[in-house]
């Protein structure tokens, strides 16, 4: 689809989903534009791992977790492996802006994969003029 804008998704909007926080719905919808192809998005193993530790530590549920893996199954994306330069990239990142580590990466790895939108409710974000976020 000719139309369609590329984004990058924080662990945020998988986990409140998962947990059925207060903006849970509006994560469902937006995650279903992205299985339904109108917008192309992308994150990082890093970001599966976090929401994984994070579902099993909240739920302490296999179940829950698994269920996780078959919705990521389900959406149309691309989930980024970090090369060693990303990840040195992300310690720059850290130290210019004052992110932790799981923050710099995700914008290395949207620096390194011309992604100019991440989708997050984290506000910290947006003293990185490199990138642009929204929320769903």
């Amino acid at each position: 689809m000719g139309g369609t804008r590329l984004v990058f998704i924080d662990a945020n909007i998988f986990l409140e989903l998962m947990f059925d926080d207060e903006k849970a719905d509006n994560c469902e919808d937006y995650l279903r534009k992205i299985k339904d192809e109108y917008i192309r998005a992308k994150t990082s193993d890093f970001v599966l791992y976090s929401c994984l530790l994070q579902i099993r530590q909240k739920l302490k549920s296999t179940e829950q977790m698994k269920k996780f893996l078959f919705l990521l199954n389900e959406l149309n994306f691309e989930i980024i492996r970090p090369s060693l330069k990303e990840v040195y990239n992300a310690l720059n990142f850290s130290e210019k802006y004052k992110l932790d580590f799981d923050d710099s990466l995700i914008v290395s790895c949207m620096i390194s994969n011309n992604i100019k939108t991440l989708i997050s409710f984290d506000k910290h974000f947006d003293k990185i003029n490199l990138i642009g976020r929204e929320e769903p």
